[in-house]
């Protein structure tokens, strides 16, 4: 009876404990021994494969295959045996092959060698079915890396400098630094020195929470070329600790953010112009829904600003302006039938009375570019309405006022020349015709007067140092043949007298003139006619003041005395064009200075001219004497 040795014992619990089956197999290629690991790789008892031929598990593997395999495998001096490894199929219990991975040893039986049971061989087999599985799948991810067209990289972040330990091809293509390029290097090197961007705050915090993040980033290629990159990171954990890797996914999005920042460039641009522009906009989307509105509209409305949030609807807005619109004009709604391309433009003139009077175009454009939102344009027309009113106005005043001397002329001239005329009688007649003459001949010249300030805006006025005593003076002197039975009387100090005014010399004295006129036409004869002057410090300024004791005027009255061809007396009786104070306003406003009436029925009227004081600054008094 054999007694197993201590040392036999030791060995066959090493054999037992290795996860791999170990068979003995004799020179018939018969098994004689196994170890207890053939049970969970073969699903065979060991007991049971003593005496089975070795085929029986490996399929092919017959004595002379073993032979011939283990001879021509690697020779290992020190055992003095062959040895040789390969993969193949094995059967487990019931037919069901697996690969395997076989290491044959070819022993020396020694003294052993005529005993045809003795172990010649030793097999150790392997299942290799989950590294086969997992080396599949690691293919099939490796090669769906590479068909990728984005750029995946991945960081070791358990090393120093968290070097890129992957990149695939599409990285290569992207950036145009190649694998070997990039390997070992960390991923910052594509900033170059364009370092301060602030998405990258975004991605280090990312990192350090170990968390997922995407920012958009300027990176450099190879070739020093800009491209945006749209990054994505992701990190790769294994159990609680911190990540030791971390995925990224490059995108390439020059073009899209190329497109973007022209796009907010444009958008910028536009919504400057729409801030500054005088005229309001809105923009409704394809429910109604307002989505803009500029200041200019606000302003225009006096409406607040939360106008947007309150969620405006189109229909909203064309109730609440119709709600501010004057009753005494038709209101015209939005239209909202579109045409045969459903699109459509229309345009209105709204009246509004709430909160003040105003006259508004709008313009409204629906379905905008086939998207179905509307753009509503306003502008304040007021001024131009009330132009356009004014110019109507003084052309039927025009003609009325130049029909009625020529209707005299037309008149007593016709009847020179068909009738006899006596002689006393004619020289009535001449008078009639030359002072109607000369009214036209005043009117034209105060129209073309006034035509030409408007035109020239100032740019014919000859600014000097007009001495003040001098321009009254002169002024006055050239009215004595007008005075008609009136008393003008200077007061003027010597000091005032003595300052100079910064103004064109001649129109000053003309303005003056139609004033003094003005008071002498409408104050009977005997009364007097002031001439004096105000002088205000404070804004470095003089005023020359004509005051008379005339029929004087209402509060209504002066708020029309600046009107074209408006006379204070429409009776005819007094001679005028009623263009006299409006000369007067224009000459005054075109040399920086200003005109103030008080005035009283029955009592008089006081006119204020308010001119500019030179400076030292401003050129030096030449002539002292008023341009004629």
């Amino acid at each position: 009876m054999h007694t197993v040795s201590a040392a036999e014992r030791t060995a066959q619990g090493l054999i037992n404990a290795v996860p791999d089956a170990i068979l003995g197999v004799d020179g018939q290629g018969l098994i004689r021994s196994a170890s207890h690991a053939v049970a969970s790789i073969f699903g065979r008892e060991p007991a049971d494969l003593c005496g089975q031929p070795l085929t029986a598990l490996l399929p092919g593997l017959t004595a002379e295959d073993a032979e011939r395999r283990t001879l021509a495998g690697l020779f290992m001096r020190a055992s003095q045996t062959h040895v040789a490894r390969f993969e193949g199929t094995a059967l487990r219990h019931g037919g069901t092959s697996f690969p395997a991975e076989v290491s044959l040893a070819r022993l020396d039986p020694g003294a052993d060698e005529a005993d045809a049971e003795a172990v010649r061989y030793a097999c150790v087999v392997r299942d290799v079915t989950d590294q086969k599985l997992l080396d599949e799948m690691l293919l099939l991810y490796t090669s769906a890396l590479a068909c990728c067209s984005n750029g995946v990289v991945i960081w070791d972040m358990s090393l120093r400098g968290r070097p890129i330990i992957y990149v695939n091809a599409a990285y290569s293509r992207i950036t145009g630094y190649e694998a070997h390029q990039a390997i070992g290097r960390n991923g910052d090197f594509l900033l170059g020195s364009d370092t301060a961007q602030p998405e990258l705050d975004t991605l280090r915090r990312a990192v350090l929470t170990g968390e997922s993040c995407t920012a958009v980033l300027r990176n450099y290629r190879a070739d020093g070329s800009l491209f945006f990159n749209e990054l994505s990171i992701a990190p790769v954990k294994l159990g609680d600790g911190p990540p030791r890797h971390y995925v990224g996914i490059l995108n390439d999005v020059t073009e899209r953010e190329r497109a973007r920042l022209a796009i907010a460039e444009r958008n910028a641009r536009l919504s400057t112009v729409f801030d500054l522009s005088p005229d309001g906009f809105l923009v409704f989307d394809r429910e109604g829904q307002l989505v803009y509105v500029n200041n200019a509209f606000l302003q225009m409305m006096e409406w607040e600003p939360g106008i947007i949030e309150s969620g405006l609807h189109l229909l909203e807005l064309d109730r609440r302006i119709r709600a501010m619109a004057d009753p005494a004009y038709s209101f015209p709604p939005l239209s909202m039938q579109a045409d045969a391309d459903g699109g459509f433009d229309t345009m209105d003139l709204l009246h509004l009375s709430q909160p003040r009077t105003r006259v508004l175009t709008r313009l409204a454009r629906h379905n905008a570019g086939g998207q179905g939102e509307s753009i509503l344009y306003f502008r304040d027309v007021t001024h131009e309405s009330e132009v356009d009113r004014m110019k109507s106005e003084f052309l039927t005043t025009a003609a009325h006022e130049l029909r009625t001397p020529m209707v005299s002329v037309f008149g007593f001239t016709e009847l020179l020349l068909r009738r006899p005329v006596p002689e006393p009688r004619k020289r009535d007649v001449l008078e009639t015709i030359h002072r109607q003459a000369s009214l036209l001949i005043t009117m034209i010249n105060d129209l073309l007067d006034l035509a030409r300030i408007e035109s020239r805006q100032g740019s014919d006025l000859k600014f000097s140092h007009v001495r003040v005593g001098e321009l009254v003076q002169d002024t006055v002197d050239r009215m004595a043949g007008a005075l008609a039975g009136h008393e003008l009387r200077v007061e003027l100090p010597a000091a005032h007298g003595a300052l100079h005014l910064w103004a064109d010399g001649a129109k000053a004295s003309q303005a003056l003139t139609n004033v003094i006129s003005n008071a002498i036409k409408y104050s009977k004869p005997g009364t007097r006619v002031t001439v004096a002057c105000r002088l205000d410090d404070a804004n470095r300024r003089l005023g020359l003041v004509v005051q008379d004791q005339g029929i004087g005027m209402s509060q209504a009255q002066l708020d029309r005395v600046f009107e074209r061809f408006y006379r204070a007396d429409p009776s005819g009786n007094i001679p005028g064009t009623g263009l006299g104070m409006s000369l007067v306003k224009e000459l005054l406003e075109q040399q920086g200075g200003d005109v103030q009436l008080s005035s009283e029925p029955g009592v008089g009227t006081e006119v204020m001219l308010w001119l500019p004081l030179a400076t030292h600054e401003q050129a030096s008094p030449g002539s002292a004497a008023v341009a004629q």
